[in-house]
Parts: C-alpha cells; sequence; structure tokens
C-alpha cells in the first residue's frame, strides 16, 4: 500500500489535535516538521520518527522537500497567505487553518494565482465535520423545513473577558490576525451558513472591542482587534440571517450555536453536543409538535483528516470546504468589515 507523506508546519496547540486524526489513519506518515521552537520540533520528532534532516525551521524547506507529498499548516493568520502561495508555486496539496488569509487584498492576490495552478486546498472549516451538522445538511437536502426563511448563527467563548485576566497575545494583534472575534470565530459562522443554506447576498455589521489594553511583560499594549462582531444577512434564496460572535461571553466554552428555520420546521445544532440535533416539525395536523432531540445516526462521523487524505489522492469530494470556500469567507468576512467601517448595508458581490 502506497503512503501519502505529510508535513506539518507549526507545533503549536492545534498540532496536537491534527496529530491525533492523523494517527487514526492507515497509509498516512509524518515525513516532516516545521516549527521556531526547536525543542518542540525535535520532541514531536523524536515521538514520531521523523528523520532529522527533515525537521526544519522554515516553512519553504518543509514545502519544496521531496519527501513531503501534502502539507498540513497549522501557524498564525498573518503567514496563511504565504504559505499557500508556496504550497501553489510548488504544486503541493495543502491543508491550511482558517481564516484564509488576513485580508481580503492576500485573498484575491491567491485566487489569480490559483486559476493558472490549482492544487488540492483544503481549509480547515473543521465544524463541517461535526456529525450533528452533517445530518443536519441531509435534512436541508431532503426538504424536511420545507422552505427555510432565517438562519440563526452565535459563535460565544468567554476566555477573552477581563476576569480571566489574559495577557496580549497573536489574536489581538491585527498584524498577526487580521482581526478578532470575527476572524477567528466569525469565520466558521460564516462557512456553517454557506454549508447549510448557500452564498451571502448582502451583510451589515457592527464591530467592537471591549478590552482595549492587555497586559504584557513590559506593561500595557494596545487591541487593535474586535473582541465582538454582529451583522445581519441576506441570501439570493430570500433566506435572512442573524449572527453573533463574542469572545467576552461569560458561560460560554466553545459554543457554535446554529437554528435553521423553515415553513414546516426548525433544527437547532450546537457542536458542545455533536451527536445530538434538537428537531421540530409540524404540521397542519399537528401544530403543537415539540422539540426532540434527535440521535445521529454512525454514518455521519467523519475524520476530516481522511477526506484530505483522499483530497490529495484525487478523489472528488462532496462538501469539502476548498480553496474557493477560503476565497468566499474571506469576502464575506470583508464585507463585514466595510460594512462596521461605513454604517451602510455591503453588498457581497461589490467588495
Amino acid at each position: 500500500m502506497s503512503e501519502t507523506k505529510i508535513g506539518l508546519i507549526g507545533l503549536g496547540g492545534m498540532a496536537n489535535h491534527h496529530l491525533r486524526l492523523l494517527s487514526e489513519l492507515q497509509g498516512v506518515v509524518i515525513s516532516a516538521l516545521c516549527d521556531v521552537n526547536e525543542e518542540a520540533l525535535h520532541t514531536i520528532g523524536d515521538k514520531y520518527d521523523v528523520k532529522v534532516e527533515n525537521r526544519f525551521t522554515d516553512y519553504e524547506s518543509l514545502i519544496g522537500n521531496g519527501e513531503v507529498d501534502a502539507v498540513i499548516s497549522i501557524v498564525p493568520n498573518k503567514y496563511h497567505a504565504g504559505i499557500i502561495k508556496l504550497c501553489i508555486q510548488y504544486g503541493k496539496p495543502i491543508m491550511t487553518e482558517k481564516p484564509f488569509t488576513v485580508t481580503f487584498e492576500e485573498a484575491a492576490e491567491l485566487k489569480k494565482m490559483f486559476e493558472k495552478n490549482p492544487i488540492p486546498c483544503m481549509v480547515g472549516f473543521s465544524y463541517r465535520y461535526i456529525p450533528s451538522f452533517r445530518y443536519v445538511k441531509q435534512l436541508l437536502e431532503e426538504e424536511k423545513l420545507g422552505k427555510l426563511r432565517h438562519i440563526s448563527v452565535n459563535y460565544l467563548q468567554q476566555w477573552g473577558s477581563p476576569l480571566f485576566n489574559v495577557p496580549f497575545n497573536w489574536r489581538f494583534s491585527k498584524e498577526m490576525s487580521g482581526t478578532g472575534a470575527l476572524g477567528d470565530l466569525g469565520s466558521h459562522m460564516i462557512d456553517s451558513a454557506r454549508y447549510f443554506v448557500g452564498e451571502f447576498k448582502a451583510v451589515a455589521g457592527m464591530m467592537t472591542t471591549f478590552v482595549e489594553e492587555r497586559k504584557t511583560e513590559g506593561g500595557m499594549q494596545q487591541v487593535d482587534v474586535d473582541d465582538f462582531t454582529s451583522f445581519q444577512a441576506t441570501f439570493p434564496n430570500g433566506v435572512m440571517g442573524t449572527f453573533v460572535t463574542s469572545r467576552n461571553a461569560i458561560g460560554a466554552g466553545n459554543q457554535l450555536e446554529v437554528a435553521i428555520y423553515g415553513d414546516k420546521g426548525t433544527v437547532k445544532v450546537c457542536c458542545e453536543q455533536p451527536d445530538d440535533v434538537q428537531v421540530c416539525i409540524k404540521s397542519e395536523g399537528n401544530l403543537d409538535a415539540p422539540f426532540e432531540t434527535v440521535k445521529v445516526p454512525e454514518a455521519f462521523y467523519l475524520n476530516q483528516l481522511q477526506d484530505f487524505i483522499e483530497y490529495v489522492e484525487g478523489k472528488s469530494l462532496k462538501y469539502i470546504p476548498n480553496f474557493e470556500d477560503g476565497y468566499e469567507n474571506q469576502k464575506v468576512m470583508e464585507g463585514v468589515i466595510q460594512s462596521a467601517k461605513t454604517g451602510k448595508l455591503v453588498v457581497i458581490e461589490e467588495v
């Protein structure tokens, strides 16, 4: 059996999750690693038997390495565009973290390159692989809710609240992250809506920063990204959308919630309950039908990295979050940013 050789860029906290998922797959080997932290590089390299000569501190050396068939990148947002650009140049398939890029200008530049030299490119919209989300997608395809009217998406976390006294890090820097809650959490909200409902038509947004300074070793550092973003949206199919994301929601751990309302019923899912879907289907003869908890069938469970490996192997996969999804996601975020700055509705096609 042939092996797919994976080069992993970035060995921070999320790397452990990806390494665990990779370890569950057959026919996959971790052939190269890259990180600026040499201690982590060699500790993890030893653990996974990566050759010393395939442990790099600069990512172009990994991407260009002949023993790397595909790249998984888990680095701060600032480096996303540069790594994707090199993968396009070297013709290497990549799975990149979200948000796709720091700015829409970067995304537009990448699109021009990609159209000339397309590669398999998966974007890390991991909630497409939550079993409950995948089950809801089928319910929508079967038109169980009837004509869709409204989608409500909230993505709430609490760790940014003053109570937790989190010091300044790259997520609070516009240079490093592009945006705050919008890019970190809002990108998942946007992808969930595109996955369930379709493309965005127009958005009207508001953004704010609750905690304007955070501590550093030398004192205090100004925060120049959003802690909170909300926006309303319209879709070409007539669906209306409401979206709220915050890092200052006390009591919320990692709470992505989606509710979809149709003429016949409603479904609700939360990433913190990946095995359950709340379903309410009514009819003229049963207007009192309550919400019921439906357990997700086993068939809807899928390892995201398994999808990536099959994508690298040239298989055509349904609903894989690809380059186009990353680009369109960044375009919607740019519309939200423009709207928040101008106080006006922004048509996405005009971004």
